[in-house]
């Protein structure tokens, strides 16, 4: 399928990330993935390709302002649903360390089927509470 990136490379541009055509190709899968597993689980209501690349990536990806991922970092993602913000900042700092849990088993196994798809490293799904 073809996207129109225009949208996603300005926001990118804004955020001053520059990611590889490998790493684009990753948001591209994710996003499929996405949307095909919503089709029968309710993962987001978000999912017209230009809203996921605003509200989901750029949005996600927005840490990087305030917090500075282009080191030694160990990010847990409590709560990821989706994988949001976890599986956008892996694929864009590949090199942070995440833990993304969440307290439903179902999302956690299409997590895993999205870390693996996308050979994702240094990252792991947890079925978990915090309360």
């Amino acid at each position: 399928m073809s996207y129109n990136l225009d949208k996603f490379r300005s926001g990118l541009d804004k955020l001053n990330i520059s990611l590889s055509e490998e790493q684009i190709q990753q948001f591209l899968t994710y996003y499929e993935m996405l949307v095909e597993t919503n089709k029968v689980m309710n993962l987001t209501a978000i999912t017209e390709f230009d809203e996921v690349i605003e509200k989901h990536f750029l949005d996600s990806l927005s840490l990087c302002q305030v917090y500075d991922l282009n080191r030694d970092v160990y990010i847990l993602d409590m709560g990821t649903g989706a994988g949001f913000p976890g599986i956008p900042l892996k694929i864009a700092f590949p090199e942070i360390n995440l833990v993304l849990a969440d307290s439903l088993n179902k999302r956690i196994k299409f997590l895993q089927d999205v870390i693996d798809e996308l050979g994702l490293k240094k990252v792991e799904a947890l079925h978990a509470r915090a309360e």
